[in-house]
């Protein structure tokens, strides 16, 4: 066990036996940024934190959303009707929401998106931001979706298809880090033409915010999520 800038890291194999795993299935865990690690005294490393909150996470869990399904049921929470969906699974999912609370189920919302942490250049923050073809999300817009919540210098995170986060990627020279200030989250084409407005729903950041490791953004995902 090793600190480092106020965080506890854990070796993979201590990753793995606290999750019931394989190493391997720890390092494909980090190569998917599903798990954080950073590299220390040319070890990796794994943020104890984030292992902690996936076996949480793992108490409520189910099979997992496709990012279809995902979304459909985080647009229909958020008062919007997604496109393209047949009456009866848009009454399966209403069902679902009417039974279940977005919290309860959050850990099954793992795969609404590919997750990628990125370092870009802080004078290429703003213009990364405005491109037209970019949904903002996360802490750093919580408080223009009125979440209630401040955090300016939280990393820009953005949802957006596929072939925009290579431009962008391609463009500003973005390199994957531990200690992203971009976290790009890739969705499918078709999910991406569900997203209308510059700013992703509240259910959609609330989600984004119960990753984080600050108390107060778990705090108000969690007032976002819970059934009323």
């Amino acid at each position: 066990m090793i600190q480092a800038n106020g965080v506890t890291f854990i070796s993979p194999a201590e990753a793995a036996q606290r999750l019931g795993v394989t190493p391997r299935r720890v390092y494909s865990l980090v190569r998917e940024n599903r798990l954080r690690a950073e590299r220390i005294g040319g070890r990796l490393l794994i943020d104890r934190d984030g292992v902690e909150a996936r076996i949480a996470g793992a108490s409520t869990a189910g099979r997992p959303f496709s990012p279809r399904r995902a979304w459909a049921l985080l647009l229909l929470a958020a008062s919007d009707n997604p496109p393209g969906l047949d009456p009866s699974t848009m009454s399966k999912l209403r069902r679902l929401l009417r039974e279940r609370d977005l919290w309860s189920m959050r850990a099954r919302f793992a795969d609404r998106a590919e997750r990628g942490g990125f370092r870009a250049h802080s004078s290429d923050l703003p213009r990364i931001e405005a491109d037209p073809d970019v949904v903002r999300t996360g802490a750093r817009n919580a408080a223009a979706a009125g979440l209630g919540l401040v955090a300016s210098d939280a990393p820009l995170e953005l949802y957006l298809d596929r072939k925009t986060a290579d431009r962008l990627v391609a463009r500003f020279r973005l390199r994957p880090n531990a200690r992203p200030n971009v976290i790009l989250r890739v969705v499918p084409d078709e999910v991406r033409g569900w997203l209308q407005e510059p700013i992703a729903p509240r259910t959609a950041i609330a989600l984004d915010l119960a990753e984080d490791r600050d108390p107060r953004s778990q705090q108000i995902a969690r007032g976002v999520l819970s059934r009323p």
